[in-house]
């Protein structure tokens, strides 16, 4: 990975009558770096020494979370991936490192591209736009993945926002499922829950990296306002990560993750992350003021 390499670091903004919304966006990976919505500091600069440790903001793809000992099959061929963790897995796909290029840049606009398939670790020829839109009261993230390989391709995406949480808020979801995991962080089935509710006393929150599904949209509330992470168009589900270290100099960060699939997808499910020869599929997710 490249140490701390956002690549170059590009803004948008809107002004309203509520305020200035502006977003910090990294070429290198997609990263939201910075996020505040009319006047409002949902995520604030980044104070620690490795963005790319934490992941701090990138997109996930072409797999989201983990990929068990780096193997998939596809269509009756077998892929390795080169680089894995400590536990075996290959982490959050191939873009995180990766410089995107710039289609278009407005005031209030910005477009990434990317494309994928250069290497023998995924050689599909996806290419991927992205686009961070400031509306009246939100970021509007799209992503459209489009295969243009020939074949058909897997596809799978994550995005990876740390939130500023603070030291008092509430946190609310009516996620009716949440993914089971083993020791390796891999998926081994799921349970029904009623919902999700977490405070700072809240004792799950001291080892939170959670992955659930079943509702549209995590709130937060805090003491000052209260934001919302919806999920739009091709996202599932929702992972919850709660750093051990200090992210923020200003509270408390949680990072809360959109994402089209749970973990493993590709080794366990690949034919539903399919793109058809010539297909496009679009992933869009929305971070709002209430």
């Amino acid at each position: 990975m490249r140490e701390n390499n956002t690549g170059e670091q590009l803004s948008i903004s809107r002004r309203s009558g509520s305020g200035l919304s502006i977003a910090g966006i990294g070429t290198v990976g997609g990263q939201i770096s910075q996020l505040s919505l009319n006047g409002k500091q949902l995520i604030p600069d980044f104070t620690g020494t490795d963005q790319a440790a934490l992941v701090y903001g990138y997109i996930l793809a072409p797999w989201p979370n983990r990929l068990a000992d780096g193997k998939y099959e596809f269509n009756q061929h077998s892929y390795q991936v080169a680089k894995l963790d400590e536990h075996n897995n290959a982490n959050h796909g191939l873009l995180l490192t990766e410089e995107m290029e710039i289609q278009a840049k407005h005031e209030g606009s910005l477009e990434l591209s990317y494309s994928f398939g250069q290497d023998q670790q995924y050689p599909f020829a996806v290419d991927l736009v992205v686009k961070y839109e400031m509306t009246e009261d939100s970021l509007l993230v799209t992503a459209t993945a489009t295969n243009n390989s020939g074949q058909p391709a897997p596809f799978a995406i994550g995005f990876h926002p740390y939130f500023l949480v603070g030291d008092d808020f509430e946190l609310n979801a009516n996620f009716t499922g949440k993914i089971l995991t083993d020791s390796r962080m891999l998926p081994t089935g799921k349970e029904s829950v009623s919902g999700l509710s977490l405070r700072p006393e809240s004792p799950e929150l001291a080892s939170l990296d959670d992955c659930f599904f079943g509702a549209e949209a995590v709130t937060i509330k805090r003491s000052d306002f209260q934001y919302e992470i919806r999920a739009l168009e091709g996202i599932e589900y929702f992972m919850f990560y709660r750093p051990a270290v200090q992210v923020f100099e200003t509270g408390q960060a949680l990072a809360i993750e959109p994402m089209s699939h749970p973990a493993n997808i590709f080794a366990t499910e690949i034919g539903s992350t399919e793109i058809e020869a010539g297909g496009s599929r679009q992933y869009s997710f929305e971070i709002k003021i209430l």
